[in-house]
């Protein structure tokens, strides 16, 4: 059937439960992102937020990761720029970026990084 407005249908409010569990038994009973077991917790019944259309379901650390992400690249952000435009072009881009560096360092090290520790150092905010 083909996704067109009038092969879509909504879902109703009392049938949430029943629809994540039977997205969760199709899927393995596993998160389509982590790949972590769903059978502990209440996983996330995960729809989009500009159609509504349900995805899949989602562990609940990915599904709020994933909300965070999209809000996260919208955060004043000009509607010029590619996250604003194309999302999923901008994760692939993100994805490449992150990949590219870990394979091929700079050899410079941040000031705001303690090498001693490992960790990223405690930022310093001037009192108001």
């Amino acid at each position: 059937m083909a996704n067109t407005p009038a092969a879509r249908r909504a879902l109703p409010a009392e049938s949430i439960a029943f629809a994540r569990k039977a997205l969760a038994a199709k899927q393995g009973y596993r998160c389509p992102i982590c790949k972590g077991s769903l059978a502990g917790g209440t996983p996330s019944l995960d729809h989009c937020h500009v159609r509504g259309d349900v995805r899949a379901t989602l562990c609940m650390s990915c599904n709020v990761g994933e909300g965070k992400v999209r809000a996260g690249m919208l955060f004043r952000t000009p509607k010029s720029n590619l996250a604003y435009k194309d999302q999923i072009k901008w994760l692939r881009n993100l994805a490449d970026y992150l990949e590219y560096h870990e394979n091929n360092p700079s050899g410079l090290i941040h000031p705001t990084f303690d090498v001693k520790t490992g960790k990223q150092k405690p930022i310093k905010r001037s009192k108001k």
